[in-house]
């Protein structure tokens, strides 16, 4: 299986940190298209929208530039993506036009060859289209192979960088970040905010038992809590486990009083649990023109809970 947070049918081209060096594909698209003198050569990834072009070698008529989607029920696209693992050897000639999207209506050969993700779903195609033959290259697709060798070990790659990114940096309870992953993701929401005039609050909420609780009872009201504070959040915020018993959020408000209203609406779901357990909360509201630091900014908001507050003995 796939790592979770991997989305095989989100384009590689939405995800800012795929990792995966784009560039040497459009190298080695480079290098195919100059081995069999080839008119395009590309790569494509099967998404939800359909065949989208991810790497091309340089085309001036840009018909098959990056970002260049095919609709997902184009015949001709399904049997390479699906075609064995040596792929296919097309001759155009004997087809009718009409069967091929407008970009291969000229062409008169392809060779091509599926991609896999590491799970063996597939991950789309490479093409190589209008090769000509010559007696030192057969037109046969078997260059390809270390091509499409290339494009696998690294999906292996980013999809091993997702399974430990989620080891390190998530509760395995919860599902949600750790403290560790909250410290790493929620300064660049920061900064955005702050860039765009956004403003912003920093919440904790502690859970607290009410009565007597064994390990399954604390395990089922951090899922719970957790699952709550995912549903209320929207996509810009940020929601961490942050130890035994703390949840913080990163949220983004129009107004100081939103904070309050996110705050009640958790608590009085929250008390509807039969579970033993109640909630204590703290919030610091930030306007953009603030300076403070997330580090500063989550100390200031965790100093308000009760287990932050200062004990004196009697």
């Amino acid at each position: 299986m796939l790592p979770e947070s991997v989305k095989p049918g989100i384009s590689l081209l939405e995800n800012d940190n795929h990792g995966l060096n784009l560039v040497r594909w459009m190298h080695q698209c480079e290098l195919m298209k100059h081995y069999y003198q080839a008119d395009k050569v590309f790569v494509l990834q099967k998404i939800d929208a359909g065949y989208e072009v991810i790497v091309s070698a340089a085309d001036n008529s840009m018909q098959l530039a990056p970002g260049k989607i095919f609709d997902a029920d184009t015949s001709l696209l399904q049997r390479m993506a699906y075609s064995s693992p040596d792929g296919l050897n097309l001759d155009l000639t004997q087809g009718t036009a009409d069967e091929y999207p407008d970009e291969f209506r000229s062409i008169l050969c392809i060779l091509s060859r599926p991609v896999h993700w590491p799970d063996g779903s597939v991950f789309g195609c490479l093409c190589v289209l209008n090769a000509r033959a010559n007696e030192n290259q057969h037109v046969s697709p078997l260059m390809l192979e270390p091509f499409q060798i290339l494009l696998q070990q690294d999906l292996a790659l980013f999809c091993q960088n997702h399974r430990i990114e989620a080891l390190s940096m998530r509760d395995a309870n919860t599902g949600m970040l750790n403290h560790y992953g909250f410290i790493m993701m929620a300064p660049r929401q920061l900064n955005l905010g702050r860039r765009f005039g956004a403003h912003c609050g920093v919440i904790f909420f502690e859970l607290e038992p009410t009565g007597d609780i064994n390990d399954e009872v604390l395990k089922r009201s951090h899922q719970e809590l957790a699952n709550l504070l995912l549903s209320t959040l929207r996509a810009a915020d940020i929601a961490a486990h942050y130890d035994d018993t703390k949840f913080v959020l990163l949220v983004f408000v129009d107004l100081e009083r939103d904070l309050e209203h996110i705050v009640r609406r958790v608590e009085r779901i929250f008390n509807q649990s039969p579970l033993p357990m109640s909630l204590d909360y703290s919030y610091r509201f930030f306007t953009p023109d603030s300076t403070a630091k997330l580090v500063a900014m989550v100390d200031e908001a965790k100093s308000g809970l009760r287990s932050s507050q200062p004990h004196h003995d009697d």
